[in-house]
């Protein structure tokens, strides 16, 4: 049986390395993410990989992947393909195309249900009357992905996609009709791919209604860079705290709603229980020099 929802990586040339995949699947166990107290499954994480299985940490499930059918980091595409393989068509399927822990409330977000292509029913939140039209006369694909508040290179969280694994299919089978156009005009970044999904997929698309700030980018060893998010954070995140302008708000529960998103010295306060996902930029192989995420994220 499939579990409620699952994530998908690769592994490999261009993508995580093992300690990417096992640092995530750390940060799930210490969430309890993985089954209830009464035997229910509640998530997978699949590693799409040709690296050995013994490599990864226990709750990993390895998925051998063809080599020779994209390069580098687009490899990562096969994470889709796997989506379509290994699940039901309406199966939850995340995947995430750099390297990721999952820190606070990161079951809320991941255990919301997507919806097929052309239906609306079992969202997370109500979807209004005329977005149900346009979806079903369309017949647009719902896909889960969060607000990019940190830069203007896209609209969206380029590091996390939730959908159907009938539109992982989907998305699979466009990049590898077109895999030849996009090498040229995307680059092989995750940046380059969501431009690929928001220029060329997102007339298919219909974005379900998301709270804000919920994956956030840190910059290992560059606090300049953690201060400057900061201020973005409060002129892109923050108004939408209350009134609640996504549906969501506030969602830290137990946290401090006026805390920055990221606190140097203070007694109680370190990153924004609002985040649940925060996506390493830049080399993971340094992680541990930096010291305030050795406090407080690893």
């Amino acid at each position: 049986m499939n579990a409620v929802t699952n994530f998908f990586v690769y592994c490999g040339e261009g993508g995580w390395s093992v300690d990417d995949v096992n640092r995530l699947s750390d940060s799930l166990s210490v969430q309890r993410i993985w089954n209830t107290h009464d035997g229910i499954k509640l998530a997978d994480l699949f590693v799409v990989t040709n690296i050995d299985k013994s490599m990864f940490e226990r709750h990993c499930r390895v998925i051998e992947y063809d080599s020779d059918l994209f390069e580098g980091f687009w490899s990562y595409m096969n994470c889709f393909r796997a989506a379509k393989r290994q699940l039901h068509g309406d199966n939850k399927a995340i995947i995430l195309n750099a390297p990721t822990v999952g820190r606070d409330l990161i079951s809320i977000p991941s255990m919301e249900s997507i919806p097929e292509q052309g239906k609306t029913e079992n969202a997370a939140k109500s979807i209004p009357a005329e977005d149900k039209i346009l979806i079903l006369e369309n017949d647009l694909y719902p896909v889960q992905q969060f607000d990019n508040w940190w830069n203007e290179e896209t609209d969206m969280s380029p590091f996390y996609i939730g959908v159907a694994a009938s539109t992982a299919g989907f998305i699979f089978n466009k990049f590898e009709d077109d895999y030849k156009e996009i090498i040229e005009d995307y680059d092989a970044t995750p940046y380059g791919a969501q431009q690929w999904f928001e220029c060329e997929l997102e007339s298919k698309f219909f974005y379900l209604t998301h709270a804000h700030g919920v994956n956030i980018p840190y910059a290992p060893n560059d606090w300049e860079k953690q201060e400057q998010r900061n201020i973005l954070w409060e002129e892109n995140v923050r108004p939408h705290f209350n009134p609640p302008l996504d549906g969501y708000g506030w969602r830290g529960l137990g946290g401090d709603e006026e805390s920055a998103l990221f606190h140097e010295e203070h007694e109680y306060r370190d990153i924004s229980r609002q985040a649940s996902w925060i996506t390493f930029e830049g080399d993971t192989d340094t992680l541990i020099e930096d010291e305030y995420l050795r406090w407080w994220v690893l």
